[in-house]
């Protein structure tokens, strides 16, 4: 099911690509690969903390930049879970994660780099699957964001350190639950996340590009009503990404 949301996330870039790219204008299109590990700390929350978990991300980054320096930046990772610990090792039999973006920036273009400013709206989402019944549980958080990224080219040669940073002020997230014939649902409003990455990317000037570099998305949930918090959801692990500049 990821792999078909990930082609989906290609095709759907490949197209906005040739709709919007006038001849002056800028695309860079890549697929990702994020192998992460979670960890939640918090008291009284669902999952219950000191918890961790593995997740094999695999997802697409695209973007699109005009000739008047405005541009869309997409972002999709999503995979399963794996390797489950702490208080909820032997308990869970399966889970997915998912973290989208959409932003807005402006780019700047100067001699020894590109920075850009954006504003975007975002989506983090933990889904776990419980025992034989089964029972399945789940946050979800979504935002408004702000940041800022930046590509540094190297002097003599094809590689470019880039650096992001997104910050979502005010969360609003649900706790959901459901089993055979009941379910729950609790919402909190209030919490706060950030997005943090740094990498080295190479390109050919066919336009063929390789990057890795190492991804940090912490997760700040408030208190809800009937699964008592707060928690913080911290994910972080290296990530590999192919893919061309055209």
């Amino acid at each position: 099911m990821r792999f078909r949301l990930v082609a989906a996330f290609v095709v759907l870039a490949c197209c906005i690509a040739l709709w919007l790219q006038p001849a002056t204008a800028s695309v860079e299109l890549k697929l990702n690969y994020w192998p992460a590990t979670t960890n939640v700390t918090g008291t009284y929350v669902d999952p219950e903390p000191p918890s961790n978990w593995t997740t094999q991300f695999w997802g697409g980054d695209f973007r699109w930049t005009s000739n008047q320096h405005w541009g869309v930046h997409l972002k999709y990772d999503t995979g399963s879970e794996g390797s489950w610990g702490g208080a909820l090792a032997g308990h869970i039999t399966g889970g997915t994660d998912t973290i989208w973006s959409g932003d807005v920036f402006y780019a700047w273009q100067l001699s020894a780099a590109t920075l850009r400013g954006f504003v975007g709206y975002g989506n983090i989402q933990q889904t776990w699957t419980f025992g034989p019944s089964p029972v399945s549980e789940g946050w979800q958080s979504t935002g408004w964001r702000v940041g800022a990224d930046a590509a540094i080219p190297l002097r003599n040669s094809n590689f470019s350190f880039n650096a992001s940073v997104a910050w979502y002020p005010s969360l609003n997230s649900t706790f959901s639950a459901h089993s055979a014939g009941s379910s729950l649902s609790t919402s909190a409003s209030g919490g706060t996340a950030s997005d943090y990455s740094a990498s080295f990317q190479y390109t050919w000037p066919r336009g063929w590009l390789v990057e890795a570099g190492y991804r940090w998305v912490n997760e700040n949930i408030a208190q809800t009503a009937f699964v008592f918090g707060p928690a913080t959801f911290t994910m972080n692990g290296p990530f590999f990404a192919v893919g061309y500049h055209w």
